[in-house]
Protein backbone atom coordinates (compact mmCIF):
# COMPACT_ATOMS: atom_id res chain seq x y z
CA UNK A 1 0.00 0.00 0.00
CA UNK A 2 1.81 3.07 -1.42
CA UNK A 3 1.84 6.38 1.07
CA UNK A 4 -0.66 9.21 0.28
CA UNK A 5 1.37 12.53 -0.63
CA UNK A 6 1.72 15.25 1.39
CA UNK A 7 -1.32 17.07 -0.07
CA UNK A 8 -4.19 19.34 1.21
CA UNK A 9 -7.49 17.62 1.10
CA UNK A 10 -9.94 19.73 -0.85
CA UNK A 11 -12.88 20.50 0.77
CA UNK A 12 -11.52 20.32 4.26
CA UNK A 13 -10.99 22.52 7.24
CA UNK A 14 -7.89 21.94 9.92
CA UNK A 15 -8.88 21.70 13.03
CA UNK A 16 -6.12 21.41 16.34
CA UNK A 17 -5.12 18.40 17.45
CA UNK A 18 -6.00 18.76 20.88
CA UNK A 19 -9.79 19.35 20.27
CA UNK A 20 -10.03 15.64 19.57
CA UNK A 21 -7.45 14.15 21.60
CA UNK A 22 -7.65 16.04 24.69
CA UNK A 23 -10.98 18.08 24.89
CA UNK A 24 -13.37 15.62 22.93
CA UNK A 25 -13.82 13.08 25.83
CA UNK A 26 -14.57 15.78 28.10
CA UNK A 27 -17.18 18.12 26.15
CA UNK A 28 -20.71 16.99 26.05
CA UNK A 29 -22.35 16.52 22.53
CA UNK A 30 -23.47 19.77 22.03
CA UNK A 31 -20.36 21.42 22.90
CA UNK A 32 -18.36 19.44 20.31
CA UNK A 33 -21.05 20.10 17.77
CA UNK A 34 -20.57 23.92 18.40
CA UNK A 35 -16.46 23.68 18.40
CA UNK A 36 -16.71 21.99 14.81
CA UNK A 37 -18.84 24.27 13.53
CA UNK A 38 -16.85 27.15 15.20
CA UNK A 39 -13.71 25.53 13.60
CA UNK A 40 -15.61 25.33 9.89
CA UNK A 41 -16.37 28.96 10.10
CA UNK A 42 -13.28 30.16 10.87
CA UNK A 43 -10.08 28.17 9.96
CA UNK A 44 -12.43 26.53 7.44
CA UNK A 45 -12.07 30.17 5.85
CA UNK A 46 -8.41 30.94 6.43
CA UNK A 47 -9.56 33.26 9.20
CA UNK A 48 -9.17 33.65 13.13
CA UNK A 49 -11.81 34.97 13.98
CA UNK A 50 -15.70 35.91 12.27
CA UNK A 51 -18.75 37.45 13.17
CA UNK A 52 -21.17 34.00 13.39
CA UNK A 53 -24.62 34.66 13.93
CA UNK A 54 -27.10 32.55 16.64
CA UNK A 55 -28.77 31.56 13.59
CA UNK A 56 -26.24 30.23 12.03
CA UNK A 57 -24.66 27.73 14.79
CA UNK A 58 -28.94 26.75 15.30
CA UNK A 59 -29.28 25.75 11.47
CA UNK A 60 -26.32 23.76 11.47
CA UNK A 61 -26.20 22.03 14.88
CA UNK A 62 -29.77 21.24 15.20
CA UNK A 63 -29.96 22.78 18.52
CA UNK A 64 -32.49 24.79 20.28
CA UNK A 65 -31.87 28.69 20.93
CA UNK A 66 -31.69 28.42 24.71
CA UNK A 67 -29.17 25.52 24.02
CA UNK A 68 -27.30 27.31 21.89
CA UNK A 69 -26.57 30.11 24.36
CA UNK A 70 -25.87 27.71 27.46
CA UNK A 71 -23.31 25.63 24.98
CA UNK A 72 -21.52 29.19 23.77
CA UNK A 73 -21.40 30.15 27.25
CA UNK A 74 -20.26 27.20 28.81
CA UNK A 75 -17.35 26.89 26.03
CA UNK A 76 -15.85 30.69 26.58
CA UNK A 77 -15.73 29.67 30.08
CA UNK A 78 -13.81 26.26 29.73
CA UNK A 79 -11.75 29.61 27.27
CA UNK A 80 -12.10 27.12 24.23
CA UNK A 81 -14.00 29.68 22.54
CA UNK A 82 -13.16 33.20 22.64
CA UNK A 83 -15.96 36.08 22.65
CA UNK A 84 -14.18 39.09 20.49
CA UNK A 85 -16.86 41.56 20.32
CA UNK A 86 -20.79 41.25 20.78
CA UNK A 87 -23.32 41.60 18.12
CA UNK A 88 -23.28 44.93 16.09
CA UNK A 89 -25.69 47.36 14.79
CA UNK A 90 -25.93 45.73 11.17
CA UNK A 91 -27.25 42.42 13.47
CA UNK A 92 -24.43 39.99 12.02
CA UNK A 93 -23.55 38.51 14.83
CA UNK A 94 -21.04 37.93 17.45
CA UNK A 95 -17.42 37.99 16.62
CA UNK A 96 -15.76 34.19 17.68
CA UNK A 97 -12.05 33.25 17.40
CA UNK A 98 -10.93 29.50 18.98
CA UNK A 99 -8.20 29.00 21.39
CA UNK A 100 -5.27 27.63 19.42
CA UNK A 101 -3.21 26.84 23.07
CA UNK A 102 -4.15 24.08 24.56
CA UNK A 103 -2.13 25.96 27.88
CA UNK A 104 -4.71 28.51 28.31
CA UNK A 105 -7.68 25.76 28.22
CA UNK A 106 -8.96 25.42 31.45
CA UNK A 107 -9.04 21.60 31.76
CA UNK A 108 -9.20 21.32 35.15
CA UNK A 109 -12.62 22.69 34.78
CA UNK A 110 -13.56 20.32 32.60
CA UNK A 111 -11.85 17.19 34.33
CA UNK A 112 -13.69 18.79 37.60
CA UNK A 113 -17.21 18.79 35.81
CA UNK A 114 -16.57 14.85 34.72
CA UNK A 115 -15.39 13.85 38.22
CA UNK A 116 -18.51 15.22 39.38
CA UNK A 117 -20.68 13.61 36.88
CA UNK A 118 -19.55 10.64 37.33
CA UNK A 119 -20.06 11.14 41.23
CA UNK A 120 -23.72 11.70 40.55
CA UNK A 121 -24.28 8.44 38.39
CA UNK A 122 -22.56 6.63 41.23
CA UNK A 123 -24.70 7.95 43.65
CA UNK A 124 -27.60 7.29 41.51
CA UNK A 125 -27.23 3.86 40.77
CA UNK A 126 -26.31 3.21 44.33
CA UNK A 127 -29.71 4.72 45.18
CA UNK A 128 -31.18 2.68 42.54
CA UNK A 129 -29.23 -0.74 44.03
CA UNK A 130 -30.86 0.02 47.72
CA UNK A 131 -34.42 0.48 46.70
CA UNK A 132 -34.59 -2.59 44.03
CA UNK A 133 -32.78 -4.33 47.62
CA UNK A 134 -35.88 -3.13 49.72
CA UNK A 135 -38.25 -4.00 46.91
CA UNK A 136 -36.99 -7.80 47.31
CA UNK A 137 -36.62 -7.68 50.90
CA UNK A 138 -32.78 -8.44 51.23
CA UNK A 139 -29.66 -7.60 49.99
CA UNK A 140 -29.05 -7.56 46.23
CA UNK A 141 -25.93 -9.58 46.79
CA UNK A 142 -27.42 -12.69 48.78
CA UNK A 143 -31.08 -12.16 46.85
CA UNK A 144 -34.25 -14.69 48.67
CA UNK A 145 -34.12 -18.35 47.40
CA UNK A 146 -36.90 -19.05 45.42
CA UNK A 147 -38.56 -21.34 47.52
CA UNK A 148 -37.97 -23.18 50.39
CA UNK A 149 -35.95 -26.18 51.02
CA UNK A 150 -37.52 -29.51 51.75
CA UNK A 151 -34.64 -32.03 51.47
CA UNK A 152 -31.45 -31.88 53.05
CA UNK A 153 -28.68 -34.67 53.35
CA UNK A 154 -28.34 -36.03 57.22
CA UNK A 155 -24.97 -36.79 58.80
CA UNK A 156 -25.33 -40.27 58.31
CA UNK A 157 -26.74 -40.16 55.32
CA UNK A 158 -30.28 -40.08 55.88
CA UNK A 159 -32.64 -37.59 54.44
CA UNK A 160 -34.60 -34.67 56.54
CA UNK A 161 -37.64 -34.54 55.63
CA UNK A 162 -39.82 -31.55 56.57
CA UNK A 163 -43.13 -31.99 57.69
CA UNK A 164 -46.02 -29.30 58.34
CA UNK A 165 -44.30 -27.37 60.56
CA UNK A 166 -43.76 -28.82 63.90
CA UNK A 167 -40.99 -31.27 64.28
CA UNK A 168 -38.45 -32.30 61.45
CA UNK A 169 -37.55 -35.87 61.30
CA UNK A 170 -34.30 -37.51 60.48
CA UNK A 171 -33.91 -40.79 59.66
CA UNK A 172 -31.53 -42.85 61.77
CA UNK A 173 -31.26 -40.11 64.41
CA UNK A 174 -33.49 -38.38 66.87
CA UNK A 175 -35.84 -35.66 65.92
CA UNK A 176 -35.08 -31.94 65.51
CA UNK A 177 -37.38 -29.62 67.09
CA UNK A 178 -38.28 -26.69 64.39
CA UNK A 179 -40.91 -23.72 65.15
CA UNK A 180 -43.42 -24.04 62.48
CA UNK A 181 -43.50 -21.38 59.75
CA UNK A 182 -46.39 -18.94 59.39
CA UNK A 183 -49.26 -20.22 57.21
CA UNK A 184 -49.35 -17.09 54.29
CA UNK A 185 -52.68 -15.55 54.27
CA UNK A 186 -54.32 -15.77 51.01
CA UNK A 187 -57.50 -13.83 49.91
CA UNK A 188 -59.74 -14.47 47.49
CA UNK A 189 -60.35 -13.63 44.23
CA UNK A 190 -57.20 -11.31 44.54
CA UNK A 191 -54.44 -11.86 42.16
CA UNK A 192 -50.35 -11.34 42.32
CA UNK A 193 -50.79 -7.75 41.09
CA UNK A 194 -53.97 -7.09 43.53
CA UNK A 195 -53.90 -3.65 45.42
CA UNK A 196 -53.54 -3.48 49.50
CA UNK A 197 -55.99 -1.55 50.98
CA UNK A 198 -56.06 -0.11 54.76
CA UNK A 199 -58.02 -1.44 57.40
CA UNK A 200 -60.11 1.19 57.24
CA UNK A 201 -60.65 1.50 53.51
CA UNK A 202 -62.62 -0.54 51.47
CA UNK A 203 -61.81 -1.31 47.87
CA UNK A 204 -65.29 0.34 47.05
CA UNK A 205 -63.81 3.38 48.50
CA UNK A 206 -60.42 3.25 46.91
CA UNK A 207 -62.35 3.13 43.51
CA UNK A 208 -63.95 6.33 44.32
CA UNK A 209 -60.97 7.98 45.53
CA UNK A 210 -59.09 6.97 42.44
CA UNK A 211 -61.44 8.27 39.91
CA UNK A 212 -61.77 11.29 41.45
CA UNK A 213 -57.90 11.79 41.81
CA UNK A 214 -57.61 10.74 38.12
CA UNK A 215 -60.12 13.95 36.99
CA UNK A 216 -57.87 16.82 35.58
CA UNK A 217 -58.34 20.00 37.21
CA UNK A 218 -60.03 22.42 35.08
CA UNK A 219 -57.63 24.40 32.45
CA UNK A 220 -57.27 28.45 33.50
CA UNK A 221 -58.30 31.06 31.21
CA UNK A 222 -55.60 33.05 29.68
CA UNK A 223 -57.34 36.38 31.61
CA UNK A 224 -56.86 34.04 34.65
CA UNK A 225 -53.23 32.83 34.05
CA UNK A 226 -52.13 36.48 33.43
CA UNK A 227 -53.64 37.51 37.22
CA UNK A 228 -51.39 34.52 38.58
CA UNK A 229 -48.54 36.39 37.37
CA UNK A 230 -46.55 39.56 39.87
CA UNK A 231 -48.47 42.85 39.34
CA UNK A 232 -45.14 44.57 37.24
CA UNK A 233 -45.21 41.35 34.94
CA UNK A 234 -49.18 41.55 34.35
CA UNK A 235 -49.34 44.66 31.45
CA UNK A 236 -46.28 42.63 30.02
CA UNK A 237 -47.63 38.96 30.05
CA UNK A 238 -50.65 40.34 28.53
CA UNK A 239 -48.82 42.44 25.80
CA UNK A 240 -47.15 39.07 25.36
CA UNK A 241 -50.15 37.78 24.28
CA UNK A 242 -51.47 40.38 22.24
CA UNK A 243 -48.32 41.10 20.01
CA UNK A 244 -46.49 37.71 19.66
CA UNK A 245 -49.49 35.45 20.34
CA UNK A 246 -47.57 33.48 22.86
CA UNK A 247 -49.75 31.92 25.92
CA UNK A 248 -48.43 32.30 29.36
CA UNK A 249 -47.91 29.55 31.20
CA UNK A 250 -50.23 28.25 34.52
CA UNK A 251 -48.99 29.36 37.56
CA UNK A 252 -47.32 26.05 38.98
CA UNK A 253 -49.25 24.88 42.31
CA UNK A 254 -47.80 24.55 46.20
CA UNK A 255 -44.68 22.44 46.07
CA UNK A 256 -44.28 22.37 42.69
CA UNK A 257 -40.97 23.83 40.62
CA UNK A 258 -41.54 27.18 39.12
CA UNK A 259 -41.12 25.69 35.73
CA UNK A 260 -42.68 27.78 32.75
CA UNK A 261 -43.49 29.89 34.86
CA UNK A 262 -40.53 31.12 36.27
CA UNK A 263 -38.86 31.36 32.86
CA UNK A 264 -41.67 34.00 32.03
CA UNK A 265 -41.30 35.90 34.96
CA UNK A 266 -37.78 36.25 34.48
CA UNK A 267 -37.73 36.60 31.20
CA UNK A 268 -40.48 39.89 31.50
CA UNK A 269 -38.40 41.49 33.82
CA UNK A 270 -35.50 41.33 31.38
CA UNK A 271 -36.98 42.64 29.00
CA UNK A 272 -39.00 45.34 31.10
CA UNK A 273 -35.33 46.31 31.99
CA UNK A 274 -34.23 46.83 28.58
CA UNK A 275 -36.76 49.26 27.71
CA UNK A 276 -36.02 51.39 30.85
CA UNK A 277 -32.64 51.39 30.58
CA UNK A 278 -32.90 52.79 27.03
CA UNK A 279 -36.32 55.01 28.57
CA UNK A 280 -38.70 53.73 25.76
CA UNK A 281 -42.39 52.95 26.92
CA UNK A 282 -42.40 48.92 26.92
CA UNK A 283 -45.14 48.63 24.85
CA UNK A 284 -43.63 50.59 22.07
CA UNK A 285 -40.24 48.65 22.57
CA UNK A 286 -42.50 45.32 22.10
CA UNK A 287 -44.17 46.65 18.98
CA UNK A 288 -40.60 47.67 17.43
CA UNK A 289 -39.45 44.04 18.13
CA UNK A 290 -41.86 42.48 16.39
CA UNK A 291 -41.49 44.48 13.40
CA UNK A 292 -37.88 43.06 13.43
CA UNK A 293 -39.15 39.58 13.92
CA UNK A 294 -41.76 39.55 11.11
CA UNK A 295 -38.98 40.66 9.40
CA UNK A 296 -36.58 38.26 10.34
CA UNK A 297 -37.94 35.36 12.22
CA UNK A 298 -37.29 32.68 14.60
CA UNK A 299 -38.69 30.68 17.50
CA UNK A 300 -40.30 32.63 20.51
CA UNK A 301 -41.32 30.54 23.40
CA UNK A 302 -41.06 32.89 26.26
CA UNK A 303 -40.27 36.40 26.69
CA UNK A 304 -36.42 35.84 27.19
CA UNK A 305 -35.70 34.83 23.75
CA UNK A 306 -36.97 38.40 22.53
CA UNK A 307 -34.11 39.99 24.92
CA UNK A 308 -31.31 40.30 22.69
CA UNK A 309 -32.90 41.37 19.35
CA UNK A 310 -35.22 43.99 22.13
CA UNK A 311 -31.75 45.10 22.93
CA UNK A 312 -30.07 45.54 19.99
CA UNK A 313 -33.55 47.05 18.70
CA UNK A 314 -33.06 49.76 21.38
CA UNK A 315 -29.62 50.77 21.13
CA UNK A 316 -30.41 51.30 17.16
CA UNK A 317 -33.33 53.47 17.81
CA UNK A 318 -31.63 55.54 20.81
CA UNK A 319 -29.81 56.60 18.34
CA UNK A 320 -32.02 57.03 15.56
CA UNK A 321 -30.58 54.67 13.44
CA UNK A 322 -34.41 52.64 13.42
CA UNK A 323 -33.86 49.59 11.23
CA UNK A 324 -36.67 50.26 9.72
CA UNK A 325 -36.42 53.61 8.44
CA UNK A 326 -34.75 54.95 5.30
CA UNK A 327 -30.77 55.22 4.94
CA UNK A 328 -30.21 59.17 6.18
CA UNK A 329 -28.55 61.43 3.90
CA UNK A 330 -25.15 63.02 4.96
CA UNK A 331 -26.36 66.34 5.71
CA UNK A 332 -29.56 64.72 7.68
CA UNK A 333 -27.42 61.86 9.47
CA UNK A 334 -26.86 62.84 12.87
CA UNK A 335 -23.32 63.76 14.29
CA UNK A 336 -21.09 61.34 16.45
CA UNK A 337 -21.28 62.14 20.28
CA UNK A 338 -18.41 64.45 20.77
CA UNK A 339 -18.24 65.67 17.14
CA UNK A 340 -21.16 68.96 17.66
CA UNK A 341 -19.69 71.73 17.03
CA UNK A 342 -19.47 74.71 18.95
CA UNK A 343 -21.73 77.75 18.20
CA UNK A 344 -18.49 79.76 18.00
CA UNK A 345 -17.00 77.48 15.67
CA UNK A 346 -20.49 77.39 13.40
CA UNK A 347 -20.08 80.92 13.17
CA UNK A 348 -16.81 80.98 11.53
CA UNK A 349 -17.58 77.91 9.01
CA UNK A 350 -20.73 79.95 7.93
CA UNK A 351 -18.05 82.96 7.16
CA UNK A 352 -15.86 80.88 5.27
CA UNK A 353 -18.72 79.28 3.03
CA UNK A 354 -19.92 82.81 2.53
CA UNK A 355 -16.30 83.98 1.41
CA UNK A 356 -16.47 80.96 -0.94
CA UNK A 357 -20.04 81.78 -2.25
CA UNK A 358 -18.81 85.58 -3.08
CA UNK A 359 -15.67 84.81 -4.51
CA UNK A 360 -17.23 82.09 -7.01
Amino acid sequence: MTEAPNKIIPNSFQTPNFFVDECMSLLTGNEFKCLSFLARKTFGWQKRSDRISKSQIIAATGLANETVDKTMNMLVGFGLVLRISENNPQNTGTEWALQTDDSLVRFDILEDRQEKAAGAQRQKTEKGRQKLAEKRGGLLDNPPSDGVSVEQTAVKGGIVEQLGGGSVQQSGGRSVGQSPQKPIKTKENMGANAPAFSAEETPEKSTRRNQEDSVPAPEKSLEERIADFPADCQAAAELMLEVFNVKPPEKPGPGEKGGDYALWVNGLRALLKVAHEYDVPFEKAMRLTYERWRNQPFDVAHPGALKKSMTSLLAQYSRNLRPDAAPETPDSAPAEPGTVPSPELRSRMQEILARRKSKK
